[in-house]
């Protein structure tokens, strides 16, 4: 399996990048599914985050930074209680779909530090055939490490008959970048001849 992970700093455009790839791959007749959290804007200015479920479209706000929704608080955004439920349910019904592509929006300290929010995806990401997973930039090298073990025991597995071994590359998302970014990860992910060069 094929692991992109896109990076950058905040506000760098990593969900738009994502949202580009998943219209590209389902040009090429790709199914995606899993979760997009773009930005709640109200009068410009970013005040929360909504949940896009990639089947179906289904939209939610997740979260706020301006009052408290009745979950947990994570920085300055305040959750609803059922926000990481429904989040993590998405993910898992597109794996159980067998999608071409899983998205996972995104992965950040309350997951790899905490073991909460979306910390269930990491879980479901060998049984996709491809994952697009938005990471914040200080933690790539942790998810790097989670990533090594996963693709240890699948190369275990695949020695007896198993799954397909994990290959991840990192693509950093820049205001330079950003545009030319989706096709790049389209061709790594779905080209045979390019995919299999990135270790």
């Amino acid at each position: 399996m094929l692991v992109a992970l896109v990076s950058g700093e905040i506000g760098a455009g990593k969900t738009t990048v994502c949202q580009k790839v998943v219209e590209a791959a389902r040009a090429r007749g790709f199914t995606c599914g899993g979760l997009l959290t773009p930005a709640l804007l109200e009068e410009g200015r970013k005040v929360g985050i909504l949940g896009v479920n990639l089947t179906g479209d289904e939209r939610r706000v997740l979260a706020r930074k301006d009052r408290d929704l009745g979950g947990p608080r994570v920085g300055c955004y305040y959750f609803t209680a059922d926000a990481f439920p429904w989040a993590n349910a998405v993910l898992a019904s597109a794996v159980k779909a067998r999608c071409d592509l899983l998205v996972v929006d995104e992965i950040g300290p309350l997951e790899l530090i905490q073991g909460g929010g979306l910390a269930p995806a990491l879980d479901l990401l060998s049984a996709a055939p491809r994952a697009l997973v938005v990471v914040r930039r200080s933690l790539v090298d942790a998810l790097l490490e989670r990533l090594e073990k996963e693709r240890r025991a699948s190369f275990a597995t695949l020695r007896s008959g198993g799954p397909h071994s994990m290959i991840s590359k990192v693509f950093v998302t820049t205001t330079s970048s950003r545009d030319s970014l989706p096709d790049e990860i389209v061709s790594w992910l779905f080209d045979p001849q390019s995919s299999h060069l990135t270790v």
